[in-house]
C-alpha cells in the first residue's frame, strides 16, 4: 500500500482527487526546495571562487560607485600595494589615489567610460606613505540590480617604466654618442682644411715681417696678424682635442696670461649687454696643466654665464688668485679637497642661476637646462673631468635669480716662477737639399720660399706619385724629406715607407693638420724622424730640421 492510499483510500470521489492533488503540489513544493538548495549551493560555489580570484588576483581590483566615485570594494593586492589599512580604502575616492583625477575630473571621466563601456588608460596613483607608482588601468563598466558601478584592474608598471626610462636614456645617449662622433669627424674635418689655409697666412706674414722695416707701422701690423693667427692655432687645437685627435700635454704654466688671451677672444663672441670684469692675479704660480684644456674650461664657464644673462644682461667677473687651503682655513671645500696651495679661477655671472633641485646634476653627462638645440649637456661634464684628472676640484653656487659662481681650484707645483713671454730664439738655418710634398699649390710655393730663405736648396712636388718617382731615380740626391700626410693616390705615411725601402736612412719629417690614420708614436715607429702639426711656423720647422739632419 503506497503512501496515498494511507492518507486518503483509494476511492474515485472528491475527497480522493483533493488528496491527489495536494500530494503532487507538495512533491513539486519539495522538487523546488530541493533545486533552490542546489542552486543557492551552486551560487555560494560561484561566490566563492569568485572571491578567491578577487581576493588572489596579481593585480589591483577595485570597484567604483559612478555616482560618488567612492571605492566600494577592493582586493587584498590594492590594499598591499597602496599601503592603506581596510578602514582608510573603505573611505577613499579615487581623487585620492589618482594625482591626475580631482574630483570634477573624476565625474567627467566617470560619466566618459559609463558612456563608452571601457577604456584603458596610464595614470599615477599615489600610496599612503607618499610613493607615487605608474599603473596601467582597464576599466569596465556594469550594472546590477539597477546599480551602476565601475570596475577596474589596476597593473603595477612602474618596474617597466623604469626599464623603458632606461632604455630610452641610453638610446638618447647611444644617439649623442654618435651625434658627438659625427661632430667630431666634421671638426677635424674643418680643422685640416682651416690649418693648411692658417699655414699660408702665418708662413707668408712671417717672411713679410722679415721684410718689413723694423720698428715701423708695417711690422707692427703684421705681429698683429701673427698674434691672431697664433690665436687661431690654439682654436684648431681646441677642435682638433674636441674630435680627440690630439694627445693631451701637460706643461708647467703660468694660467693668467692664458686666461687674459682667451678673454679677449670672449669679447667677440659675448653679447655687449654683458659687461667682462676681470680680476687677475699676475703673481699666481704655475700649474701643471694643458693650455688646450685650460682655455676649454674657460670658454665653457664664460659660454655658460653668457647664457644665464642672454635675456636680461648682467656682468661676467673672472677672478684668478693663489689660496691655501689647510685645516684652519674658513672656506666651505668639499671634503675629499687635499690641504695644500691651489690657484684658484673664479666664474660668476648676474644670470638667471640654478635651481636647487638640479644643482646636483649640472656636472652630469647630457644633462642639461639649456633649450632643445642649444646645448649637449657635455660642457659642464668634460670640465669636471678635467679638473678631477689634474687633482683639483669644482664647486659651485647659485640661486634663483641672483646668479652663479664657479670655483676651480688648480693643483700648484714646486717650480720657479715661470716667463710669460718665451725668449726669442735664433732661427737655424743651412744649405742641404730638400725634397718638399705638399698637394695645397699655396702650400708647397710658401714651403718653397720659406725654406729657400733659409738656405735649402728645394725641390717641390704636389704629388706623392710624382715625389717617389724622382726620389727612385736619384735616391741619394736629398739630404732630408718633408711631407704632408693626407694626399691623394698615396699618404705621407705610405710614401715614407716607400721611401725608406728605397734608402733606410733617408730622414723623414711628416706633417698633418688632421688625420685618425697616424699619430706621432705611429710614425717614429714607422722609422719617420719627426712628426709635426700645422701649421708650422718658419721657426719651428728651421729647428725640426736642424734637429733631424743634426741627429740630436
Amino acid at each position: 500500500m503506497n503512501q496515498k492510499e494511507l492518507l486518503f483510500g483509494s476511492g474515485q470521489d472528491e475527497i480522493y482527487q483533493l488528496g491527489t492533488a495536494l500530494n503532487d503540489m507538495r512533491q513539486r513544493l519539495i522538487d523546488n526546495i530541493v533545486a533552490q538548495n542546489k542552486a543557492d549551493e551552486a551560487l555560494r560555489e560561484s561566490e566563492e571562487k569568485f572571491r578567491v580570484v578577487f581576493e588572489q588576483a596579481p593585480d589591483s581590483v577595485v570597484l567604483i560607485d559612478t555616482e560618488t566615485g567612492k571605492i566600494i570594494e577592493f582586493n587584498d593586492r590594492a590594499h598591499e600595494i597602496l599601503g592603506y589599512t581596510r578602514e582608510e580604502f573603505a573611505n577613499l575616492l579615487i581623487s585620492d589615489i589618482d594625482i591626475h583625477e580631482s574630483p570634477e575630473d573624476v565625474k567627467m571621466h566617470i560619466e566618459k567610460i559609463t558612456r563608452d563601456g571601457f577604456e584603458i588608460f596610464e595614470t599615477k596613483h599615489r600610496t599612503k606613505d607618499g610613493r607615487l607608482l605608474n599603473v596601467c588601468a582597464t576599466v569596465r563598466a556594469l550594472s546590477m540590480r539597477g546599480h551602476s558601478f565601475l570596475a577596474s584592474i589596476w597593473t603595477d608598471i612602474t618596474q617597466r617604466k623604469k626599464v623603458e626610462a632606461q632604455k630610452a636614456n641610453l638610446e638618447a645617449r647611444l644617439q649623442q654618442a654618435q651625434k658627438m662622433e659625427a661632430i667630431g669627424t666634421l671638426a677635424g674635418g674643418i680643422a685640416h682644411d682651416f690649418n693648411n689655409i692658417l699655414a699660408v697666412i702665418l708662413g707668408y706674414a712671417d717672411m713679410a715681417k722679415d721684410d718689413a722695416p723694423p720698428d715701423t707701422k708695417f711690422a707692427r701690423d703684421l705681429e698683429k696678424v701673427l698674434e691672431a693667427g697664433n690665436r687661431a692655432k690654439d682654436l684648431i687645437k681646441q677642435i682638433l682635442a674636441f674630435s680627440r685627435q690630439t694627445e693631451v700635454q701637460r706643461i708647467p704654466i703660468q694660467i693668467q696670461s692664458l686666461i687674459k688671451e682667451a678673454l679677449k677672444m670672449l669679447r667677440s663672441s659675448i653679447p655687449t649687454t654683458i659687461e667682462i670684469h676681470d680680476d687677475i692675479d699676475s703673481r699666481c704660480g704655475a700649474v701643471l696643466s694643458d693650455p688646450t684644456q685650460v682655455h676649454q674650461i674657460l670658454m665653457n664657464l664664460c659660454t655658460n654665464a653668457s647664457y644665464a644673462m642672454e635675456k636680461t644682461g648682467g656682468i661676467l667677473k673672472i677672478g684668478l688668485k693663489s689660496v691655501c687651503i689647510d685645516k684652519g682655513g674658513h672656506r666651505q671645500v668639499p671634503l675629499n679637497m687635499e690641504f695644500g696651495e691651489y690657484v684658484e679661477l673664479i666664474v660668476s655671472d648676474t644670470g638667471s642661476g640654478i635651481a636647487s633641485d638640479v644643482i646636483d646634476k649640472i656636472f652630469d653627462p647630457y644633462f642639461t637646462t639649456k633649450e632643445p638645440g642649444k646645448g649637449t649637456g657635455m660642457g659642464l661634464a668634460i670640465v669636471h673631468g678635467i679638473v678631477a684628472d689634474y687633482g683639483g676640484t669644482i664647486t659651485v653656487e647659485s640661486e634663483l635669480d641672483k646668479g652663479t659662481i664657479f670655483h676651480v681650484f688648480f693643483p700648484l707645483i714646486d717650480q720657479e716662477e715661470l716667463p710669460l713671454v718665451k725668449e726669442i730664439d735664433k732661427i737655424p738655418r743651412g744649405q742641404e737639399r730638400i725634397l718638399f710634398i705638399d698637394d695645397e699649390e699655396l702650400l708647397a710655393e710658401m714651403g718653397q720660399d720659406m725654406l729657400e730663405r733659409l738656405g735649402y736648396h728645394v725641390t717641390v712636388r704636389r704629388s706623392s706619385l710624382d715625389a717617389l718617382a724622382i726620389f727612385q731615380n736619384a735616391p741619394n740626391e736629398f739630404d732630408i724629406v718633408i711631407t704632408d700626410q693626407t694626399m691623394p693616390d698615396m699618404t705621407g705615411s705610405d710614401l715614407a715607407r716607400r721611401m725608406m725601402q728605397i734608402r733606410p736612412d733617408v730622414p723623414i719629417i711628416l706633417c698633418t693638420g688632421y688625420s685618425n690614420l697616424i699619430d706621432e708614436n705611429s710614425a717614429k715607429a714607422l722609422g719617420i724622424k719627426e712628426f709635426a702639426l700645422k701649421p708650422l711656423t718658419k721657426g719651428v720647422i728651421a729647428k725640426l730640421i736642424r734637429k733631424v739632419l743634426n741627429g740630436k
